[in-house]
């Protein structure tokens, strides 16, 4: 397909690799406390509230990064440039999350 405006390419290297840095740093979005109903921005931990969701958040910043490199990065720049390389970035994604998670992943 031929987007002249958006690169699909992009915006998955992109998000990917935003997923795995905002995922490390825990900077959400936004933040939810579903047992009051709570909607607060940013990753501000409030006590007494219960438990919160940040993942809805940090999908959400990582999709902000790589809509913007979608839209910056032209289409013919990012196929040149990770044509053979394109599956490694997904991987990668997940094996940071691993790595990451590995105290309750195998505990």
């Amino acid at each position: 397909m031929n987007y002249k405006w958006f690169a699909p390419g992009s915006f998955m290297v992109f998000f990917c690799c935003a997923y795995g840095l905002v995922f490390a740093m825990n900077w959400p979005l936004f933040t939810y406390y579903p047992l009051h109903g709570n909607f607060f921005w940013g990753p501000r931990a409030h006590t007494g509230l219960g438990p919160v969701m940040v993942w809805y958040g940090l999908m959400s910043s990582a999709g902000l990064v790589a809509l913007l490199a979608a839209l910056l990065i032209p289409e013919k720049v990012s196929e040149r440039a990770l044509r053979n390389y394109i599956w490694l970035f997904p991987l990668g994604a997940m094996l940071v999350c691993i790595f990451l998670l590995r105290q309750l992943l195998f505990a």
